[in-house]
């Protein structure tokens, strides 16, 4: 009996020794794993910082592009103005220029009648004196 128990034992032993034989290998197994996962975490954290940086570029980029087209669309739209009041301007000289004008050209056929009747009684004189001399 005595025999047997300490066979068990022994058994037992064994069986307790390939226990912490599988364990001392799945505590380095284990181990490894956890290395690898904090190595695949520091990758992605790597990867996120990256991606953060080229997001903060892009970001940057769009921002100084935005600033400069509204930048360019306010110049475009001062110009406009700048042309709208010099159209203005132009049209009221025009419109003036046009008067004028008008003023000028009728001032031009008043004299012309009255050239024109001048030089009838210039001629009628004429012949009465030629007809007295």
């Amino acid at each position: 009996v005595q025999l047997q128990d300490r066979n068990e034992r022994l058994y037992g032993l064994g069986d307790l020794q390939e226990r912490m034989e599988k364990l001392a290998g799945s505590k380095t197994d284990l181990s490894a794993r956890v290395v690898f996962s904090e190595e695949e975490k520091l990758k992605i954290s790597k990867d996120l910082v990256d991606l953060q940086i080229e997001t903060n570029k892009m970001k940057e980029q769009y921002e100084t592009e935005n600033f400069e087209l509204k930048n360019m669309v306010l110049a475009l739209e001062n110009r406009v103005l700048e042309l709208e009041l010099c159209s203005e301007k132009v049209t009221g000289e025009r419109d003036a220029l046009r008067e004028r004008l008008h003023a000028l050209e009728s001032n031009r056929k008043e004299l012309a009648d009255e050239y024109i009747i001048l030089k009838s009684n210039y001629l009628a004189l004429g012949k009465e004196l030629e007809q007295e001399v």
